[in-house]
């Protein structure tokens, strides 16, 4: 501060409008360092003084004297900002510029997209790629039950520890700087914008194809059918299979949440792996398995608020991805032989 003030005083001493002392001013304020474009990162912190950012853009060759960028800022464009951020100048740009810049902060931002059907463990390691922390932090962000919001409160006794199947799926734009807890954060708060109370309230009421529901038993049934078909209408059909299932106490006998259950994403399931028992194996456990197996996506959650009435028990995708419907089990096989697959 001590050199500015000296700067100030030899610039009026010396005749500040005289020619020499303006010639030489100006200069410094209009001047770039350079005619040849040359790109520089440049970083403020938040917080960081005037004096520490003239200094550094001295020390990175962007302007010639920090003592003249601080009399410009403080004397003639009083009204400029400097911004925390991250910025790209140029070494053609003067002081003007520079200024004009730096009141223009553009955050760095990290993207991440979460697809449907992920798993919570596949979503820890996109966080991760994307560069929002560890796998690790991911999994113990989304095991934190004690998270503020309604839509997780009424978990059934025995449900898993962590928010699989809340966790909305999506494209996420962060700040850089941000954490796999962040991101967690956008996902809940996704999912409570996309989720609506009507729709809880909806759920809550018996409707065509499905009894009185809970939000959790929803989400689980979407969880698998996000997971067994991509397409509509085979979500709300499948889904209405589900329903069909359930309601004469017939096992689920769904191929994916065994593999869920063994830590696997895909088969091939065999018979000793269908014999295995965990609590999502609905070969061996009657009803739902105890938790979602993924995070849905909207369209497959609306699914199975209105699933599709139908007689329908049995359905398989063929060889070309084309879900195949079967109101009986010999239907079912026929079907199977008939598109070229082998019997369940």
């Amino acid at each position: 501060m001590k050199r500015l003030a000296v700067l100030v005083f030899l610039l009026v001493g010396c005749g500040f409008a005289g020619n020499r002392g303006y010639d030489w001013y100006a200069y410094q304020v209009n001047a770039p360092m350079s005619s040849t474009s040359q790109k520089v990162a440049f970083h403020i912190d938040q917080g960081e003084s005037s004096d520490q950012i003239a200094n550094d853009l001295a020390a990175r060759g962007l302007i010639r004297t920090p003592e003249v960028f601080l009399v410009y800022l403080r004397y003639q464009d009083k009204g400029a900002r400097l911004e925390a951020g991250d910025f790209v100048l140029d070494r053609t740009m003067n002081m003007r510029q520079i200024i004009t810049a730096l009141g223009d902060a553009k955050v760095q931002q990290l993207s991440v997209t979460l697809a449907e059907g992920m798993t919570l463990k596949a979503m820890s390691q996109s966080a991760a790629k994307a560069g929002l922390g560890t796998a690790d932090s991911y999994v113990a962000a989304a095991s934190d039950m004690t998270w503020p919001y309604d839509f997780l409160q009424g978990r059934p006794q025995g449900a898993p520890g962590n928010l699989e199947g809340f966790l909305s799926p999506n494209t996420y734009q962060l700040d850089k700087g941000s954490t796999t807890r962040d991101l967690v954060k956008r996902q809940l708060d996704q999912f409570a914008h996309e989720v609506t109370p009507a729709m809880r309230a909806a759920i809550a009421q018996p409707a065509a194809g499905r009894p009185a529901e809970t939000l959790y038993n929803v989400i689980t049934l979407a969880s698998i059918v996000e997971r067994e078909v991509t397409k509509d209408p085979d979500r709300a059909i499948v889904c209405g299979i589900f329903y069909n299932r359930l309601s004469i106490h017939m096992a689920l006998q769904d191929d994916i949440t065994v593999l869920y259950g063994l830590n696997k994403l895909q088969g091939p399931l065999t018979d000793q792996d269908k014999q295995k028992d965990t609590p999502y194996n609905t070969y061996l456990h009657p009803g739902l398995p105890v938790g979602p197996i993924s995070n849905p996506g909207l369209a497959s959650i609306n699914a199975c608020i209105t699933p599709q009435k139908s007689n329908y028990y049995f359905f398989f995708a063929d060889a070309n991805r084309v879900t195949r419907y079967a109101a009986t089990y010999t239907e079912h096989l026929r079907q199977q032989q008939q598109y070229g697959l082998a019997p369940d």
